[in-house]
């Protein structure tokens, strides 16, 4: 999977990690939104908490929260 995403105007960077060489991968994401406002973070990041057993379903998953967090929290 493509761990760079462009989705709505916003860039998302899936960075699922492992937090030990032969372990479980831990979905994260960084949106980075193309075009800022004043006064606007250009940036969000999450890390969840819980882990997936490959890199490329924790990226899916990342992402899929990463879409999910833009629709509720895009501005008109």
């Amino acid at each position: 999977m493509n761990n760079n995403l462009l989705y709505k105007n916003y860039l998302i960077g899936c960075e699922s990690f492992q937090r030990e060489k032969h372990g479980s991968w831990v979905p994260q994401y960084t949106i980075t939104r193309q075009v800022t406002e004043a006064n606007d973070f250009p940036s969000h990041q999450y890390q969840f908490s819980h882990t997936l057993p490959t890199k490329n379903e924790a990226d899916r998953y990342a992402a899929q929260k990463a879409q999910e967090w833009i629709d509720k929290n895009q501005t008109p």
